[in-house]
């Protein structure tokens, strides 16, 4: 009895005359090196972040946990709801909203509900920027005042720090520079 179900062809498949044999290589010293980021837990960048909130805003001698809690109360809470997947607070992620902080948050804060006001939009902007969503829901970042106000502060906030959130996104030196700022204020 014969078969009559069609063979199965073992040719092989050829790359197209149009694309060459050999990929464009990179110098690899090069590579490596502008690839290379040391990898500081994001524990202990938080650890440095609460540190400096807690230099910074010496008017209100805000304990280093307190910041930090709210914003891993905010990760957990966008992680059980499902707005991701894993955690979002990450090494560059805290590196970002440093930068955000450094530039951003007044000595003058006189009240811990404006200093959480304020890291929270930090932290929005931080999501917004570099997070995996289109949009993240901002009621968890709100705290203390007006939806309005909240808004206001991120368009503004935005406005001014946007040449820098593109440095940082792009220039792997200051991005290394942010992050040595930021473990110095460990030490």
């Amino acid at each position: 009895m014969a078969d009559n179900r069609p063979k199965k062809s073992r040719k092989r498949r050829h790359r197209s005359p149009d694309i060459p044999a050999k990929r464009r290589q990179t110098d690899p010293p090069q590579a490596s090196q502008s690839r290379h980021q040391p990898y500081i837990p994001p524990n202990e960048l938080l650890r440095c972040l609460g540190l400096f909130l807690h230099q910074r805003c010496s008017k209100l001698s805000p304990s280093t946990i307190w910041p930090i809690r709210w914003l891993r109360n905010i990760d957990t809470h966008l992680l059980v709801a499902g707005y991701q997947s894993k955690n979002f607070l990450s090494s560059g992620s805290v590196v970002f909203l440093y930068m955000l902080c450094r530039d951003l948050i007044s000595p003058e804060i006189d009240s811990m509900e404006e200093l959480q006001a304020s890291l929270l939009t930090y932290y929005y902007i931080t999501y917004c920027y570099i997070g995996i969503e289109l949009g993240y829901p901002p009621k968890p970042f709100l705290k203390g005042g007006s939806r309005t106000a909240f808004w206001e502060r991120c368009i503004s906030y935005s406005q001014i720090m946007s040449s820098k959130m593109m440095k940082i996104n792009n220039d792997r030196q200051f991005y290394r520079e942010v992050l040595a700022e930021l473990k110095a204020m460990g030490r």
